[in-house]
């Protein structure tokens, strides 16, 4: 005889009569239809955890993995498989492996898919703009002139410092979506404007404050360039710095960058910083203000200096030397052409084998870029460089630059970020310059960004 005890939900606790269906199990077990429904969806996620999914209909893939022709190793008619964030096969269609089938499917429709792009060199950790300053030296007035009618960096350093910090942070957070909406999943994060090494560090920890709560990873840089060497303690403040400074960054396991050139530290001044760097075991980049003679470029192959920021042209016996040692030159071709400055000719250094990357060098002069995908159009339009040239160095050179071995490439153990161009192949980044071409990004297998 059935029961007429009214059923009740062992999960939500409704009644009977307050659902559609209660479906009765083991004695005193019942489960109501929107627990159904819900438990199917926990089922399915944990089979299928958040970064699992498979690109298919991919018309042309750039893995930059040598097994494949080109430059860009491209691979047309592919699929990419996504597993808990990484990449576990990329490759043409009709090899496809058995068993992913039941992986989340995202129909590229034939566009372009990239690894995701990697600004290799920023200031973007600074406040307020410098756009006086920029109307000026488009009208003619000198850089220093125009500098130091609207203030300059002292500016940028006294806008910094008066921001409230949840300002601040919300001013890097929309910063980055402007970023990651281009296409960049990972960039460099530095400063550079203040003259107190804890304000250097502090503008690096709300990096890492809002890096914790972004799909865009940030890689944290500290910038030697302004800290102060006044000259009655020129020789006092050096000692500060390769004793307690550089030692204290260092543990904390930042990148360091240390300026030679035009103002900044002296030949001797720098070897010494680089060499003290090098001997501590950090990551060492050599931010070049002086890109007309050889002597930045010496100066890295002597202290060890795995990047080199910002570059000149230089002889092949040079370049050959820097791609031997591995060495990684960033170019920012935003900033040359604003400053009018020499363009370097980029294709030289890739022949001979330097690891050439890309960056927006965001900063407040002398002009505020975020967009990458602008970098790739001027290094093909004005530097030399061949769209898949400018491609490659925006997306694996900047991992080598940025020492991330994992990024910059699409195939098994890669991390999973990832651009889906609407577009048939990369070369329509700097075809097209101006247009807007990102369709999905993807960032750890999961889409965070999607028009």
């Amino acid at each position: 005889m059935a029961s007429l005890v009214p059923m009740i939900c062992s999960f939500c606790a409704a009644r009977e009569e307050d659902a559609q269906a209660i479906v009765a199990g083991a004695p005193g077990a019942a489960i109501c239809d929107r627990c159904v429904e819900l438990a199917a969806v926990m089922v399915k996620e944990r089979l299928t955890p958040v970064g699992d999914m498979v690109l298919d209909n991919v018309g042309t893939l750039a893995t930059n993995d040598p097994r494949f022709p080109g430059t860009l190793g491209l691979v047309t008619d592919a699929v990419v498989a996504v597993r808990r964030g990484r990449v576990i096969w990329a490759g043409p269609a009709e090899r496809i492996p058995q068993g992913l089938d039941p992986l989340p499917r995202l129909d590229c429709g034939g566009r372009a898919v990239i690894p995701g792009l990697i600004d290799a060199h920023t200031h973007m950790l600074f406040g307020g703009d410098r756009s006086e300053e920029f109307a000026l030296r488009a009208a003619g007035v000198p850089q220093s002139e125009a500098a130091a009618r609207v203030g300059g960096p002292p500016k940028t350093a006294l806008a910094t410092r008066m921001m409230d910090l949840d300002d601040f942070e919300e001013l890097v957070d929309k910063r980055l979506d402007r970023m990651l909406e281009a296409g960049t999943t990972t960039a460099e994060a530095a400063a550079g404007y203040s003259t107190d090494r804890q304000d250097e560090l502090d503008l690096l920890e709300v990096a890492g404050t809002v890096n914790d709560n972004h799909p865009l990873d940030l890689v944290g840089t500290f910038d030697v360039s302004r800290l102060p060497l006044i000259p009655p303690e020129r020789e006092k403040d050096l000692s500060r710095l390769e004793h307690r400074v550089i030692p204290e960054v260092a543990a904390l396991g930042y990148t360091i960058r240390i300026a030679y050139g035009r103002g900044s530290l002296t030949l001797d001044e720098s070897r010494l910083l680089l060499s003290t760097v090098s001997t501590l075991g950090s990551r060492t980049r050599l931010h070049c203000e002086d890109t007309a003679s050889g002597e930045p470029y010496r100066l890295a192959l002597e202290t060890g200096a795995t990047v080199i920021d910002h570059c000149g042209n230089l002889d092949r016996h040079l370049a050959r030397r820097l791609g031997d040692e591995g060495i990684a030159v960033v170019a920012t071709p935003i900033t040359t052409l604003a400053e009018r400055g020499i363009k370097p000719r980029l294709r030289d250094l890739i022949r001979a084998r330097v690891p050439v990357a890309l960056g927006t060098d965001c900063s407040p002069a002398p002009v505020l870029a975020e967009s990458l995908t602008l970098a790739i159009s001027l290094a093909v339009l004005e530097m030399g460089l061949t769209p898949d040239q400018a491609v490659w160095s925006a997306t694996r050179g900047g991992a080598i630059a940025l020492g991330l071995p994992d990024r910059g490439w699409i195939g098994y153990g890669s991390t999973a970020d990832l651009v889906v161009l609407d577009a048939p192949n990369p070369t329509y980044l700097s075809y097209r310059p101006g247009t807007e071409l990102v369709w999905k990004v993807i960032k750890n297998g999961t889409v965070v960004v999607s028009r």
